[in-house]
C-alpha cells in the first residue's frame, strides 16, 4: 500500500484491522509517522467524547468555590480533571465552559487539530463517495438543513467536537470543495477568522451550536458566511 492510498485510509478508517492496512503502519518512517499522529488524534477525540458528570459534582463545586488564589490561577494542567469538570459547570453560564475542554485549549485550536487531521483526507474521500444524507445525519440533533445546504452536501460523516459528537460537511459550491465542521452546543465569536497552514477558517454561530468553514483563501471563506448561518434548521413536533 503506498503512502497516499495509506494516508487515505487512515483518514477513513484510522482503526481498520485490514491487514494490509496494518503491515502499512510499519512500511516506512513516513508511515509510521502518519500513524502515530493518526493515533495520538484519535485518543484526543476520544477523551473529549467520554466527559463524564462526577458523582460528587455539586460537593466539588462548592469546595472550588473556597480556593484561595492567592491573585493568580493554579496552572490548567495540574488541576484535578473532577475540579475542572465541577468548574466548568458552574461557569457554564457565562460563556466559558469550552475553554475547559480537557482535549483543546479553545474553539480556534480544535478547529486546526481537526483539519491537520483528517481534513484534506476526507476532501480526498469526497471525490470518490456518494452523496451524503445530511438530512439523516442532522435529525439526530434535532435539526434539518436548508435545501440551499442539501443542495451542495457531498460528504456527511459525524466526528467528535469540543463539547461530544458533531457533524464533519463537505460541501461542493461553484468555488471548490469547501469543509464545515458543525459544532453542538459549543459557543464561539461570530465571523472569527483564522488563519493556518494553507488554508483560511471562520467560526459562525448557527442553531443549536456553531459552525467552522474551511477553505482555501482564493475561495473566499466569507462568501459561505450567510449560508451555513441560517443552514440549520430546529426540527418541529407533530403539530
Amino acid at each position: 500500500m503506498d503512502f497516499t492510498e495509506f494516508t487515505r485510509k487512515l483518514g477513513a478508517e484510522p482503526r481498520s484491522t485490514d491487514p494490509e492496512f496494518v503491515a502499512a503502519r510499519e512500511a516506512s518512517a513516513e508511515h509510521r509517522q502518519a500513524a502515530r499522529e493518526a493515533d495520538a488524534f484519535e485518543a484526543k477525540l476520544e477523551r473529549a467524547a467520554k466527559l463524564q458528570q462526577p458523582d460528587d459534582l455539586m460537593d466539588l463545586i462548592g469546595a472550588a468555590a473556597t480556593i484561595p488564589d492567592h491573585g493568580r490561577k493554579a496552572p490548567r494542567a495540574r488541576w484535578p480533571w473532577a475540579l475542572a469538570a465541577s468548574v466548568l459547570v458552574a461557569v457554564g453560564a457565562a460563556g466559558v465552559g469550552w475553554k475547559m475542554n480537557r482535549s483543546w485549549e479553545s474553539v480556534e485550536s480544535y478547529v486546526m487539530d481537526h483539519y491537520r487531521h483528517d481534513g484534506a483526507k476526507v476532501i480526498e474521500r469526497a471525490l470518490e463517495s456518494p452523496r451524503g444524507d445530511v438530512h439523516e445525519v442532522l435529525s439526530e440533533f434535532g435539526l434539518d438543513a436548508t435545501p440551499q445546504l442539501a443542495g451542495i452536501v457531498k460528504l456527511v460523516k459525524y466526528c467528535p467536537t469540543p463539547e461530544g459528537k458533531g457533524v464533519h460537511m463537505i460541501l461542493e459550491t461553484e468555488a471548490g470543495l469547501v469543509t464545515v465542521f458543525y459544532m453542538p452546543d459549543t459557543r464561539v465569536t461570530d465571523r472569527e477568522m483564522l488563519t493556518f497552514d494553507d488554508r483560511e477558517a471562520m467560526l459562525v454561530t448557527v442553531e443549536g451550536g456553531s459552525a467552522a468553514i474551511i477553505a482555501a483563501p482564493a475561495q473566499h471563506v466569507g462568501d459561505f458566511y450567510a449560508m451555513v448561518h441560517d443552514a440549520f434548521i430546529r426540527l418541529t413536533g407533530p403539530s
